[in-house]
């Protein structure tokens, strides 16, 4: 098999990685809401197929290296990728932890609280999409300017954790208080990660090492 037909399958598989990670992260924000185990329980066992997906990834890398014997910006694009599966397998765990929550505790309550992180967890799920269509276009300006998102994502947990600090001294009572703030995190963290695949394609494009904080 030629190189470009052996990066095309190896990209190819992290692209799959991706979706299958964004559908955990989109079931999370629904069982957030409606509090549903045996939907959450199914994300959980999804979580498996991508930590076997990231294994994948590491098989089809070396085979590139040992028997093909890349130039330098086909080395490059092996060790992005191996980088991103990385990442994305930990955006994945986020995912699951959610899950776990759920089962554990039930819904994310009060409301308001299962409102914001909807829409945290919907900026989340835009970022890592132009993170990843970043990617497959190979798209370096946008890379550059993707991880602004973050630190948006960032104010928004920041105003929920406000929200739920004057709930709590006007007397309101929320049941699970430390774990639910917990669980709200994995979409903050998620964000984090994302912003690593934007470093990741920059080194994988210009070969230049950059971060983004």
């Amino acid at each position: 098999m030629k190189m470009d037909e052996s990066l095309a399958l190896f990209q190819a598989l992290i692209i799959e990685m991706y979706r299958k990670v964004r559908l955990m992260h989109q079931m999370a924000l629904e069982v957030i809401h409606t509090g549903d185990k045996e939907k959450a329980l199914q994300l959980i066992r999804m979580d498996d197929f991508v930590n076997h997906m990231e294994e994948e990834v590491n098989d089809q890398a070396q085979s590139v290296l040992a028997l093909l014997s890349p130039v330098a910006s086909d080395l490059r694009k092996v060790i992005a990728g191996i980088k991103i599966a990385s990442d994305l397998e930990r955006i994945g765990d986020y995912a699951k932890n959610v899950a776990e929550f759920v089962i554990k505790k039930g819904p994310a309550e009060p409301t308001f609280v299962a409102e914001q992180a909807t829409a945290i967890g919907e900026r989340l799920l835009a970022m890592l999409d132009d993170a990843m269509r970043a990617y497959e276009q190979e798209d370096v300006q946008q890379a550059y300017e993707i991880p602004q998102q973050d630190e948006q994502i960032n104010a928004q947990f920041e105003q929920l954790t406000g929200q739920i600090e004057s709930a709590l001294q006007e007397g309101m009572t929320m049941k699970h208080l430390v774990p639910l703030v917990a669980m709200l995190r994995n979409f903050e963290r998620s964000g984090d990660h994302t912003k690593n695949i934007c470093e990741h394609l920059i080194y994988q494009v210009k070969g230049q090492h950059i971060d983004f904080g």
